[in-house]
Protein backbone atom coordinates (compact mmCIF):
# COMPACT_ATOMS: atom_id res chain seq x y z
CA UNK A 1 0.00 0.00 0.00
CA UNK A 2 1.07 3.60 -0.47
CA UNK A 3 0.65 6.55 1.92
CA UNK A 4 -2.58 7.72 0.27
CA UNK A 5 -4.15 4.25 0.38
CA UNK A 6 -3.08 3.79 4.01
CA UNK A 7 -4.50 7.17 4.98
CA UNK A 8 -7.82 6.54 3.25
CA UNK A 9 -8.10 3.11 4.86
CA UNK A 10 -7.51 4.71 8.28
CA UNK A 11 -10.17 7.37 7.66
CA UNK A 12 -12.68 4.77 6.48
CA UNK A 13 -12.03 2.72 9.62
CA UNK A 14 -12.47 5.83 11.79
CA UNK A 15 -15.80 6.66 10.16
CA UNK A 16 -17.02 3.09 10.48
CA UNK A 17 -15.93 2.78 14.14
CA UNK A 18 -16.87 6.37 15.10
CA UNK A 19 -13.27 7.19 16.04
CA UNK A 20 -10.11 5.55 17.32
CA UNK A 21 -9.30 4.25 20.79
CA UNK A 22 -6.94 6.27 22.97
CA UNK A 23 -3.23 5.68 22.55
CA UNK A 24 -0.52 6.99 24.82
CA UNK A 25 1.54 9.97 23.64
CA UNK A 26 4.39 11.94 25.16
CA UNK A 27 4.07 15.27 26.94
CA UNK A 28 5.53 17.13 23.97
CA UNK A 29 2.79 15.85 21.63
CA UNK A 30 0.12 16.74 24.21
CA UNK A 31 1.30 20.35 24.44
CA UNK A 32 1.64 20.57 20.66
CA UNK A 33 -2.03 19.60 20.32
CA UNK A 34 -2.96 22.08 23.06
CA UNK A 35 -1.07 24.96 21.48
CA UNK A 36 -1.34 24.40 17.71
CA UNK A 37 -4.92 25.78 17.58
CA UNK A 38 -7.19 27.10 20.31
CA UNK A 39 -8.57 24.11 22.26
CA UNK A 40 -12.30 23.41 22.38
CA UNK A 41 -14.32 21.63 25.07
CA UNK A 42 -11.40 22.06 27.46
CA UNK A 43 -12.11 20.49 30.81
CA UNK A 44 -9.55 20.16 33.60
CA UNK A 45 -9.08 19.38 37.23
CA UNK A 46 -6.20 18.44 39.53
CA UNK A 47 -5.71 14.97 38.10
CA UNK A 48 -7.20 15.20 34.60
CA UNK A 49 -7.40 17.42 31.56
CA UNK A 50 -9.17 16.87 28.26
CA UNK A 51 -9.70 18.99 25.13
CA UNK A 52 -10.59 18.79 21.45
CA UNK A 53 -8.51 20.15 18.58
CA UNK A 54 -10.86 22.44 16.64
CA UNK A 55 -9.91 21.11 13.20
CA UNK A 56 -11.79 17.93 12.24
CA UNK A 57 -10.13 14.77 10.95
CA UNK A 58 -13.04 13.58 8.82
CA UNK A 59 -16.83 13.94 8.92
CA UNK A 60 -17.61 14.88 12.56
CA UNK A 61 -14.54 13.13 14.03
CA UNK A 62 -11.94 15.18 15.88
CA UNK A 63 -8.62 14.67 17.64
CA UNK A 64 -8.95 14.79 21.42
CA UNK A 65 -6.12 14.82 23.96
CA UNK A 66 -6.16 13.94 27.63
CA UNK A 67 -3.89 14.00 30.66
CA UNK A 68 -4.37 11.66 33.60
CA UNK A 69 -2.35 12.13 36.75
CA UNK A 70 -0.21 14.97 38.00
CA UNK A 71 3.46 15.94 37.84
CA UNK A 72 5.91 13.13 37.08
CA UNK A 73 3.10 10.54 37.29
CA UNK A 74 1.08 12.20 34.49
CA UNK A 75 0.29 10.16 31.40
CA UNK A 76 -0.90 11.65 28.12
CA UNK A 77 -3.36 10.26 25.59
CA UNK A 78 -4.65 11.02 22.10
CA UNK A 79 -7.81 9.68 20.46
CA UNK A 80 -10.26 10.41 17.66
CA UNK A 81 -13.90 10.77 18.66
CA UNK A 82 -17.08 12.54 17.55
CA UNK A 83 -17.37 16.25 18.20
CA UNK A 84 -20.38 15.58 20.43
CA UNK A 85 -18.32 13.48 22.87
CA UNK A 86 -18.18 14.71 26.43
CA UNK A 87 -14.99 14.95 28.49
CA UNK A 88 -16.49 12.40 30.91
CA UNK A 89 -17.00 9.87 28.09
CA UNK A 90 -13.47 10.38 26.83
CA UNK A 91 -11.87 10.16 30.25
CA UNK A 92 -13.72 6.84 30.75
CA UNK A 93 -12.09 5.61 27.53
CA UNK A 94 -8.68 6.75 28.79
CA UNK A 95 -9.19 4.93 32.10
CA UNK A 96 -10.06 1.77 30.16
CA UNK A 97 -6.98 2.19 27.96
CA UNK A 98 -4.79 2.67 31.07
CA UNK A 99 -6.13 -0.58 32.53
CA UNK A 100 -5.45 -2.45 29.27
CA UNK A 101 -1.91 -1.01 29.14
CA UNK A 102 -1.36 -2.07 32.74
CA UNK A 103 -2.37 -5.66 31.94
CA UNK A 104 0.24 -6.03 29.20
Amino acid sequence: MNDYTDTMARYEAMRENRGEDPHEIDEERFFYLLEVLPPANWSRGDFFECFRVIECQTADLYTWAARMGKGEAARFWEMVAPRSSTPAELMAKVITAERVEGEK
